[in-house]
């Protein structure tokens, strides 16, 4: 589909003083702003303007008897090993254009990882653009988060806008038709503004539904349920709407069947950027859809805006996935990741690495035919319902150990999350709470950021 590239912006920071410590990294990003990294800020007064980003990376006193004052809405200050909940402590050394930082007024504090980012751009901050000409020329219209614009409230742009300019740190989804069904794309900007100065056929001057969320810059590792406390997850779901994000961690909600739970949310109030898809539709005690069925529901999901997930078959249900995305793809409906389930073991519990090797070649085989990113939101190394030899604790450790490894290094796997009731060696959780060495295993991975930005341009 014809796009311009991303433009590679370059920046600059101003600094009250020479330099942050002595032993301050300076680095050029490529795909991404001026990089500035230490360890702390002790007893500087710092100034950060123009496109910048300062990464403080202590996860104990980051900043001491220091000021840090954010000059522009392109200057992000990222505190790598602390935590949103915590760094709201650390806010009264934050200004934003010399005033205090105030999340919600002035300024955004966002889940960063295992840290956060704080972004100085305030609610009514535009979070995207759009121009009815090409190259962002012609009339201009900013546009606000989680307002859903339709024809009216997109008034002269109806049908008109042919460019446009997501800023980084937002995600954006625009539409045929003003229910958000018809032709419909995604767009992401984590890493770097997106600019598009050539809509795709089909939605250029044809766009009647546009929706921004703010982005989340969330790990890969999650969990299947609401036990996830003690597990260093950075997401999690649990077959249900009934939850928000925290600012430490994210609620992923499901459409769990064709017509529960009610999608006529305030995302906002949720805290959602993402919705998964029916769950094990080819499976008569779950959402038991026809292929058929999940099409004609499909336009309801798409009415949100969010980012969608595919029904998450279970792994016996790979015809039904394929069917669907083939029929998804004929009518132009919009599936940007597809869920997957795993519960297969190997015949040897002893060995690890054949069982990792057969998780992988499984989910390599499904990214082949349905060319998108998946996310494994239920797995374990078998379960009690399979017909494998039960694991050792140690054997069970290793090969979680081994699969999440291996899950944090596929490209093409955007999250994961693992399931715990499936017999008491398999579990991570157990029913007092502690862990059990499977557990600790999955607690002690240090998971990537799931989702990578395309320098080309959105998929």
């Amino acid at each position: 589909m014809p796009h311009k590239s991303i433009r590679h912006l370059l920046a600059c920071a101003a600094f009250a003083t020479a330099s942050l410590v002595p032993s301050a990294a300076t680095a050029q990003d490529p795909f991404g702003p001026a990089v500035q990294t230490s360890a702390t800020v002790t007893n500087r007064a710092l100034t950060l303007a123009g496109k910048t980003d300062l990464h403080i990376t202590a996860a104990q006193a980051p900043i001491a008897n220091s000021s840090i004052n954010l000059t522009s809405p392109d200057a992000w200050l990222f505190l790598d090993n602390i935590p949103p909940s915590i760094s709201s402590t650390l806010l009264a050394s934050i200004r934003i254009n010399g005033q205090p930082a105030i999340p919600g007024a002035n300024c955004r504090l966002a889940q960063y990882g295992p840290g956060s980012v704080i972004i100085p751009q305030g609610p009514a901050f535009p979070a995207m653009t759009v121009y009815n000409g090409q190259s962002q020329t012609g009339s201009s219209m900013p546009l606000q988060l989680y307002v859903k614009y339709n024809d009216a409230r997109l008034g002269t742009m109806k049908m008109a806008i042919r460019s446009f300019l997501l800023k980084r740190g937002y995600m954006a989804t625009i539409a045929q038709q003003e229910n958000g069904a018809g032709l419909s794309m995604n767009y992401v900007a984590q890493d770097t503004d997106v600019e598009i100065d050539d809509l795709p056929n089909g939605l250029d001057a044809s766009i009647r539904f546009v929706r921004i969320f703010p982005w989340r810059w969330v790990t890969k590792k999650g969990f299947a349920g609401d036990i996830w406390q003690n597990l260093n997850v950075g997401w999690y779901y649990n077959w249900n709407l009934n939850k928000s994000s925290t600012p430490d961690i994210e609620y992923v909600p499901i459409r769990q069947n064709m017509w529960w739970p009610n999608l006529d949310q305030d995302w906002q109030a949720r805290g959602a950027t993402e919705l998964l898809g029916y769950n094990e539709p080819d499976h008569k005690d779950q959402s038991n859809l026809t292929v058929d069925a999940a099409i004609q529901g499909w336009p309801g999901l798409l009415a949100t805006g969010l980012r969608l997930g595919s029904p998450a078959v279970s792994d016996g249900g790979l015809s039904w996935l394929y069917d669907f995305i083939n029929k998804a793809d004929a009518a132009h409906l919009r599936i940007d990741f597809v869920p997957v389930h795993y519960y297969r073991a190997y015949w040897d519990p002893a060995n690890a690495d054949a069982a990792t090797a057969q998780f992988y070649n499984f989910l390599k085989e499904i990214h082949d035919k349905v060319k998108r990113p998946l996310w494994v939101t239920e797995f374990n190394n078998g379960a009690n319902w399979t017909t494998a030899p039960k694991p050792t604790y140690d054997q069970e450790k290793a090969t979680i150990a081994k699969m999440i490894a291996m899950l944090d290094k596929t490209p093409f796997v955007e999250r994961y999350a693992i399931y715990n009731w499936v017999e008491d060696v398999r579990n991570v959780v157990r029913k007092d709470g502690s862990l059990t060495p499977a557990g600790q295993a999955y607690r002690d991975e240090v998971s990537p950021l799931s989702y990578t930005q395309s320098k080309s341009g959105p998929e």
